[in-house]
């Protein structure tokens, strides 16, 4: 299955993007395809642990403590989900492979229209419209080059307000945008991809408590993917809601035949500060998805009570008051002792 091909112009950005996914897909699919079948490498290992996990849990049988009811149905559970996890490809793909390509799109989506972003077109459709606009607004220009009036000033105002110039702004504006939006997804989607093909691997790795560590670390990773494709889209769901209607009205002020001079600026900010969102978020989600442990508030009610219960019982714990003798009752004890 070939991926369809990337060409420049007016969809770049939307076959790129639809290339990444493809090759998410046939990463994630055809390698765990490849990597569970009978006689590959990958089976040989999962059931090399299987049977180092069923010795062992026999010769516990013979020679240790007779395990509970529970581990035995704890043991049992394992290996099924082992099983599942590394050589059942449609239980597979619907528990795991649809989740995590597919659905960060279907809650994003709910997400953005929810909230008042979402629209009829596609998203990948209103990210290539975007980029369409930009090459529109650069081709036409902020009027600099062209002496237009800028509107509600006299012929005589300049441009001395723009700080950077319409090359520069226009084009490292653009080269962020397509930058920080094939950056991001192409990390989640790839490397949700990869993490699918490890699949049967990584879940052989469940068996014994020393390489448990592994798997779970394989088992966030999927977590970040997805939770990664959700805070990424809906940041450029907020990013395409603020540009779009900022390049219809640029784009409308340049055709009505005034400068708008301040554009390459406002562009560039605006495209460099999502691009340091869109990566600050992706850490945030790491560090969310990554933390390890539980977040433990103190018990002050349990507190309270063990307080009151040292205090109730500190009066009976003290030790009982020594009698003091008095010496000439002591001298009085030992001369009636003597004459007796």
């Amino acid at each position: 299955m070939a991926c369809p091909p990337i060409i420049t112009g007016d969809e770049f950005l939307l076959r790129t993007l639809s290339h990444i996914d493809c090759q998410a897909q046939l990463i994630g699919s055809y390698g765990y395809q490849a990597l569970g079948q009978p006689g590959s490498t990958a089976s040989i290992v999962v059931t090399s642990l299987l049977t180092l996990f069923i010795a062992f849990f026999g010769i516990r049988l013979l020679f240790g403590p007779g395990p509970q009811p529970r581990d035995a149905v704890f043991a049992v559970i394992k290996i099924g989900i082992v099983l599942t996890f590394a050589f059942s490809w449609p239980a597979f793909r619907t528990v795991v492979y649809d989740a995590t390509l597919k659905g960060p799109a279907e809650i994003a989506s709910v997400i953005q229209e929810s909230s008042g972003n979402g629209s009829a077109q596609g998203f990948a459709a209103r990210l290539q419209s975007a980029d369409n606009a930009i090459v529109s607004l650069t081709t036409v220009g902020s009027g600099r080059n062209a002496a237009a009036l800028i509107e509600g000033e006299g012929s005589g105002s300049t441009f001395r307000a723009a700080a950077i110039e319409d090359d520069t702004g226009f084009g490292n504006a653009r080269l962020l945008y397509l930058a920080s939006t094939i950056g991001t997804l192409g990390l989640l989607r790839i490397g949700a991809g990869l993490l699918l093909a490890l699949a049967p691997i990584a879940a052989g790795l469940y068996f014994f408590p020393q390489s448990r560590g592994i798997f779970g670390g394989w088992l966030k990773g999927l977590v970040f993917t997805i939770a990664g494709s959700i805070g990424t889209t809906i940041v450029l769901s907020v990013q395409l809601a603020l540009i779009e209607p900022w390049l219809a009205d640029a784009i409308n002020v340049r055709a009505l035949g005034y400068a708008t001079p301040a554009a390459p600026t406002e562009l560039f900010a605006i495209m460099l500060a999502f691009a340091a969102v869109q990566l600050l978020m992706l850490w945030l989600l790491a560090k969310v998805v990554f933390h390890r442990g539980w977040l433990t508030l103190p018990d002050f009610e349990l507190q309270l009570r063990s307080w009151n219960e040292a205090r109730v019982a500190a009066p009976l714990a003290q030790p009982a008051p020594q009698v003091q003798i008095l010496r000439a009752e002591s001298i009085s004890s030992s001369v009636e002792s003597s004459v007796r």
